[in-house]
């Protein structure tokens, strides 16, 4: 249904690490597919690596954070988009979906 993809060069990578800017857009993705507005935006400039965030990934990372999906990191300073998303980071971001979504 599209909400994975794989990589530009075709390759999947079903055993890497998924980065958080990665969990970010199959967030983004599955409220597409579940029918949801997915159109919020998030200034993100303040985040101390927002030039870090790739471009497949900047309207996920922006979405993320304004459903308060994603949050930042490091008292807010930083969204680490290239950072491994750590199986805690993933329960969070899933239940905050969830919370937000599916309640």
């Amino acid at each position: 249904v599209g909400i994975i993809t794989g990589y530009s060069n075709g390759w999947f990578g079903p055993a890497d690490l998924i980065t958080r800017e990665q969990l970010a857009l199959m967030m983004m993705r599955y409220a597409d597919y579940l029918g949801l507005d997915s159109s919020a935006r998030a200034d993100i400039s303040g985040y101390q690596d927002e030039g870090k965030v790739s471009d497949f990934a900047q309207e996920a990372m922006e979405w993320a954070v304004a459903e308060g999906i994603l949050s930042g990191k490091y008292n807010q300073t930083q969204l680490d988009p290239q950072g491994t998303a750590s199986r805690a980071e993933c329960a969070v971001i899933i239940q905050r979906f969830m919370e937000k979504y599916m309640e």
